[in-house]
């Protein structure tokens, strides 16, 4: 079977036509902001991530995290990225929803670093039990035309969408006439908007790793 997965290529993609669909933008303004909220926080403040892309974001930006901010990632696969080991970890299948969750009421303040297409899920709920929270959008996340032309043309028998921003830039730029091959989202939010954009899963893996998603190619 000819997969196809709308990420760069990495051991996850082993084997399979790896396409990006999206482009990011670093966005100054916020990148600004961010470093000089972490130069000045206290001890124990938490600083919250849901993508693997943040951290190489901060790195290309100069921005170090210091040692006494907390890091909390989404799950495993962005912790991965993490300069150095995570205070906290959230549970499969590694949603915005899920670490929500998984956070005790409590007191506190969160910076969030974000893409400018992430949901308001982490930021809402986090304030609901008792935290301030901060939030700022350090790149913006940009369909690639060209990505889905490419992968589009890869003559894919399953294409793996890997994130909301991936599904609306396939619903959005997809040439016209070309059969488009069943999909496997990646996560519940990535399925939800491809169901909205009117294009809905075949299948849908629960967790943003190898197994699952191979779980779901068996299936189809």
């Amino acid at each position: 079977m000819r997969v196809a997965i709308t990420r760069t290529r990495s051991p996850l993609t082993d084997g399979w036509l790896a396409i990006p669909v999206t482009s990011r933008t670093p966005i100054e303004s916020g990148l600004h902001a961010l470093k000089e909220v972490l130069s000045s926080c206290e001890d124990g403040t938490w600083l919250a991530v849901t993508s693997p892309h943040t951290f190489p974001v901060l790195r290309a930006a100069g921005i170090t995290i210091p040692a006494g901010v907390r890091i909390a990632c989404v799950g495993d696969a962005t912790a991965r990225f993490s300069p150095r080991t995570p205070d906290f970890i959230g549970p499969p299948p590694a949603s915005a929803q899920s670490f929500f969750d998984a956070v005790p009421a409590g007191r506190g303040r969160v910076v969030f670093p974000s893409s400018n297409q992430a949901s308001q899920v982490l930021e809402v709920g986090l304030r609901e039990k008792g935290y301030s929270v901060d939030r700022f959008d350090i790149y913006a996340t940009e369909a690639d035309p060209g990505g889905v032309r490419r992968l589009a043309s890869g003559n894919a028998e399953v294409i793996i969408v890997t994130a909301s921003s991936a599904a609306l830039a396939i619903a959005d730029h997809w040439p016209s006439g070309a059969a488009l091959p069943p999909l496997i989202a990646l996560g519940e939010p990535t399925a939800h908007t491809l169901q909205s954009a009117g294009i809905p899963a075949d299948q849908v893996s629960p967790t943003p790793d190898r197994a699952g998603l191979e779980a779901c190619l068996e299936r189809i």
